[in-house]
């Protein structure tokens, strides 16, 4: 599984907004909704809810299967349901790995994207220690494990940030 990490806090994330934005928040509900909260239906509910009570504008709350996807991103800008949300917004929060970010970066070039994750690697849950890396990409700076280093270790050495917003 692609394991990603939080690249701020949720104060940096606000202070990357303006009062008046309309903002998207886009989720992926596959591999990063299983990696310590990070994706997904409730994570992606839990920042425009905390957004919308610090008095941001949340015109969609987007939740897709994989973002990885790019005909999938493409076909949910034109969505019946979703287009006009999407005309109006000025920002796209997307709660998805760097493949995901690109997706929609690509897709919604006429929008502010901002890049909220850093991928890291490949790895699975262990019982033991939840999520880990197992394979870290080069430049990470982290060592392959056969037992994981768990994504809260992985986030202090790298400077990042694990768990959800």
């Amino acid at each position: 599984m692609i394991i990603s990490l939080r690249r701020m806090t949720y104060d940096d994330l606000k202070k990357n907004l303006k009062k008046e934005d309309k903002v998207v928040v886009w989720a992926c509900n596959n591999c990063i909704k299983f990696r310590d909260g990070l994706g997904g239906r409730e994570s992606m509910n839990k920042l425009a809810d905390k957004l919308e009570q610090d008095g941001y504008d949340i015109v969609r709350r987007e939740l897709i299967g994989a973002s990885c996807l790019l005909d999938l991103v493409r076909k949910r800008r034109t969505d019946e349901a979703a287009a006009k949300a999407f005309e109006e917004s000025t920002v796209i929060l997307p709660l998805t790995c760097e493949d995901g970010y690109d997706n929609v970066k690509h897709v919604f070039s006429d929008k502010k994207v901002l890049n909220l994750t850093k991928t890291i690697g490949l790895g699975v849950f262990s019982t033991k220690k939840g999520m880990c890396v197992n394979y870290p990409f080069e430049g990470t700076g982290l060592e392959p494990s056969v037992d994981g280093i768990t994504l809260t270790e992985a986030a202090k050495k790298m400077g990042l940030h694990s768990g959800p917003y």
